[in-house]
């Protein structure tokens, strides 16, 4: 009794009825994300309380209400009982008006690199999973941009979870991930292109995604294609070559 063809037509349908059950299953996913967070969501951001602004911006909380009293620099938005906010984007407007009119000769309030400086790289790295990885990232960028640094943010998660704290979906945005600048063919991109605006100014972002893993699986076949004299310095170098083109932008 012959029961291979049996057997090899009932694996052909059960392989069949799973890829089937993947597409629906994927195709709802989908359809989830999309309800849930519209491909065009922008996330904002509160107003900030005129003691938290003055904290940030390096004065007193009593000279920023002076400033606004006499009219100087952006003015606060005004509640009925006289407490004032400002925008984060009225803050950086504020900050660099206190450089322009302060009175100190050091201008401390838009600390932007100056002569030889050189961009300062931080890497937050752990190999454990959920050590804060993440939340680290995402707190220091933040405050680097409203203490008045300009800040590049890098996701090299293939999870994407700083990415999407930011209100960027790699779901939904393809082809926008770090592996575009980093990729060994002809489709590399300047990383120039990759950077995204954030709801916070001075805080750039370049978002991570899925196809970001795949550096990983492309740089040991090229080396065993192409060898290890030519390409192996090139690895361990191919971040800072990217991030050469924009350094002038970021602190």
């Amino acid at each position: 009794m012959n029961i291979a063809p049996t057997f090899t037509s009932a694996l052909a349908d059960f392989d069949e009825l799973i890829l089937k059950q993947g597409g629906e299953l994927s195709r709802r996913l989908q359809k989830h994300r999309l309800d849930s967070f519209p491909p065009d969501a922008k996330k904002t951001l509160r107003a900030f309380q005129l003691s938290e602004a003055a904290s940030y911006l390096g004065i007193s909380s009593g000279h920023l209400k002076n400033l606004s009293l006499e009219g100087k620099g952006p003015q606060p938005a005004v509640t009925s009982t006289g407490r004032r906010s400002y925008t984060a984007a009225q803050m950086l407007e504020m900050r660099h008006w206190l450089d322009r009119n302060g009175r100190s000769d050091v201008k401390k309030y838009v600390p932007h690199r100056r002569g030889t400086e050189h961009l300062q790289i931080i890497a937050v790295v752990n190999f454990k999973g959920g050590s804060g990885k993440t939340t680290t990232a995402a707190h220091l960028g933040q405050h680097l941009a409203l203490t008045g640094h300009r800040v590049l943010a890098i996701d090299l998660d293939p999870q994407a979870s700083l990415s999407a704290l930011h209100g960027f979906q790699p779901e939904v945005d393809q082809d926008e991930s770090l592996y575009e600048a980093l990729r060994y063919d002809d489709h590399r991109k300047p990383l120039s292109v990759l950077i995204k605006a954030t709801n916070l100014p001075g805080l750039d972002i370049v978002p991570a995604a899925l196809e970001l893993q795949e550096f990983e699986y492309d740089t040991p076949l090229i080396l065993a294609e192409k060898g290890t004299r030519d390409l192996g310095r090139v690895f361990f170098t191919r971040l800072d070559s990217a991030l050469a083109e924009v350094q002038d932008r970021y602190d």
